[in-house]
């Protein structure tokens, strides 16, 4: 059980850290507009799933390489987020300048209800350590089933009727040497609802990651 909570932990580690990249905009008249190009950019990148296109965000290569560690390898990170935003998409709207420095960008987010999905994948994910127990002690193997009956629950998840979320959230933005990031100040709600909820489902079954 131990081994699981950790591979489980190591998951949401690694999508939470996806929100720590830089995204480039390109020119824009006012610094509103450069933030939302900004956002724009990493969202876009983050519901392509494609890790090239993250690892050319600011910052992407050393963010990506600690999330692989968090959840053992390359291949495993891009199984997440191909996961974690394979349903995932987004309508920006106005944004409004707080000052020089601030900026706060409206999005409508839509994902798997990752919620129910986490429900199912944790008892399939019991269910089979149960019946195969060795796999505990094989931390490669556990990673590998882990991902791949989370893969099967959102996939399952997303094909019902109340399968997809959608709420309004306000992302801030903070321009910090010169380029526009995702404020280190963002509310976890945010993030948890562009994940569909797995954030919070994640803290529910491990009595928080703390």
């Amino acid at each position: 059980m131990k081994n699981v909570m950790k591979t489980i932990l190591g998951l949401a580690v690694s999508a939470m850290m996806l929100f720590a990249f830089v995204g480039c905009g390109g020119p824009a008249e006012t610094p509103a507009d450069q933030a939302a190009a900004a956002l724009d950019t990493t969202l876009s990148a983050l519901k392509s799933a494609d890790m090239e296109a993250i690892k050319n965000l600011g910052g992407g290569e050393e963010v990506f390489g600690e999330a692989e560690d968090a959840i053992g390898s390359e291949e495993n990170m891009e199984a997440v987020l191909k996961i974690m935003f394979g349903h995932f998409d987004y309508t920006m709207g106005t944004p409004e300048q707080v000052d020089d420095s601030n900026v706060n960008v409206p999005v409508t987010v839509s994902n798997a209800n990752m919620s129910k999905a986490v429900e199912t994948w944790f008892s399939d994910l019991m269910a089979y350590a149960m019946s195969n127990p060795d796999i505990a002690n094989d931390e490669a193997a556990l990673q590998s089933k882990t991902i791949e009956l989370l893969d099967s629950s959102v996939n399952k998840v997303a094909e019902e009727e109340d399968g997809i979320l959608t709420e309004d959230v306000v992302i801030p933005m903070t321009l910090v040497d010169g380029q526009w990031t995702i404020s280190e100040n963002v509310d976890n709600g945010v993030l948890d609802a562009i994940l569909g909820g797995f954030i919070g489902a994640i803290e529910g079954l491990t009595g928080g990651l703390e």
